[in-house]
């Protein structure tokens, strides 16, 4: 038995075992670039739980067929060390194998179990962050941050748990004190980029459009010695702030330089430059060419499964590429997931707001407004449960606000704006969206 970096039990004498999860820890707290060397090392160390179990953890944060798959042959050598392993070991273990069911809510129930426990264990704390992302982390919100604060008095010398705290903290409206534990795992350790990210929400729901812009200008050049993904996601999210802003030019620039082609395959680059494309076209820069050349690179993935936000985004790509063949597929593709899964939440979900909320954005991109109001209007309130962020899923307020002015509804509209997206108050975005209403 040795000790990791953080002080826990590992079922090993070997110091390489340590040094690998140990580097896979880091990397994937700091979204570092080289995580994948966990692939390497459960070809080294085929008697690891731990190192078995995070190959199957590296997989499947892809949320695409190709790449999970893969994650079952890790998972099942690892289940060869279970009679070996320590109960931090196995609990990890059953919550991968859950999230590799897809079946979030088993699988972070274990590991707030693992938390509660081992609250060193800040790897542990940044799977189910990424789970809370899956189940919709606005929706888990109030969960989320308790899951920090148990284990805060812990990890007070970890600039990414702080990171990550701060998030949850943002997530339940709690922005001041977010903000300034964002600055604190800042200055503990620049690149802390998850600690950007949080900073990129906080200064966009204060409606501190100039401020979010000289934050994350000044930290853009650090994300450079990131994960292509996480280099594109915060320029994402410095390229919201251009847009409310209506700044074209400077947000396609973002966008062709780190949101979409570092990775063009992937189903998480997918999803932020489609996001991107479609608040574009809200804005009134639509981007047909960008749009094609999405489209070279879907591949099967709006027709797979993992979260709502996701098919979603894939619905409304296909509708702006005007293939209605492909969005019939892709509507039938999720009536016939539904169909295996078993009663309960996960089908509800499904049946009851991810379908519908596809069937509305396809309707929205047609220019059937009334008829995506329809869809929309009963669920635009728990938009927050198909996955994803706050910011993210402002996308879809976006998007219902508009239906309402494209019908007329301005009083409506205007009660709706200031209720859900009144954080872009005296931007040239807003102006845009009422202003040829009252014209």
């Amino acid at each position: 038995m040795m000790q990791n970096a953080r002080g826990l039990t590992v079922s090993t004498d070997s110091i390489e075992v340590i040094n690998s999860i140990d580097h896979f820890s880091q990397q994937i707290l700091g979204s570092g670039l080289t995580a994948g060397d966990i692939l390497e090392a459960a070809q080294n160390h085929p008697d690891s739980l731990l190192i078995q179990t995070y190959a199957a953890v590296f997989n499947l944060y892809s949320q695409e067929h190709q790449i999970t798959k893969h994650a079952l042959p890790y998972l099942l050598q690892a289940e060869r060390q279970l009679k070996t392993a320590n109960l931090r070991e196995k609990l990890i273990y059953q919550a991968v194998c859950a999230l590799q069911r897809l079946d979030y809510e088993c699988a972070l129930s274990i590991l707030t179990a693992v938390v509660s426990l081992f609250p060193r264990d800040t790897l542990a704390i940044k799977l189910a962050e990424w789970l809370f992302y899956c189940s919709g982390q606005a929706y888990q919100a109030a969960r989320f941050l308790r899951l920090c604060e148990q284990s805060a008095p812990e990890n007070q010398d970890e600039p990414h748990f702080l990171a990550t705290h701060s998030f949850a903290l943002e997530l339940s409206g709690q922005h001041a004190y977010a903000k300034r534990m964002a600055e604190q795992a800042i200055e503990m350790n620049r690149i802390t980029p998850w600690a950007h990210h949080c900073l990129g929400h906080i200064y966009l729901l204060q409606n501190d459009i100039d401020g979010g812009l000289r934050c994350l200008q000044d930290l853009q050049s650090s994300w450079e010695h990131l994960l292509p993904l996480m280099k594109g996601h915060n320029s994402w999210h410095l390229a919201l702030f251009y847009l409310a802003n209506r700044q074209e030019e400077k947000t396609l620039k973002l966008f062709n330089t780190a949101v979409f082609g570092a990775l063009p395959e992937t189903v998480l680059e997918q999803v932020d430059a489609i996001s991107l494309l479609w608040r574009l076209d809200m804005a009134g820069f639509p981007q047909d060419r960008l749009w094609e050349k999405i489209k070279a690179y879907l591949q099967q993935h709006p027709y797979e499964h993992y979260i709502g936000l996701n098919n979603v985004h894939f619905i409304y790509c296909l509708a702006r590429l005007g293939d209605e063949d492909a969005v019939i597929r892709a509507l039938n593709a999720i009536e016939a997931y539904i169909n295996t899964l078993q009663p309960g939440t996960m089908r509800q979900l499904w049946t009851k707001i991810v379908l519908p909320f596809c069937k509305g954005v396809a309707a929205y991109v047609k220019g059937q407004y009334s008829k995506a109001i329809d869809f929309l209007s009963p669920i635009i309130k728990d938009c927050f449960q198909m996955g994803g962020s706050d910011a993210q899923n402002d996308l879809f307020l976006q998007t219902y606000l508009l239906c309402l002015l494209k019908t007329n509804n301005q009083k409506e509209a205007k009660l709706f704006f200031d209720h859900y997206l009144s954080y872009y108050r005296n931007t040239s975005l807003a102006e845009f969206w009422f202003i040829p209403c009252s014209q």
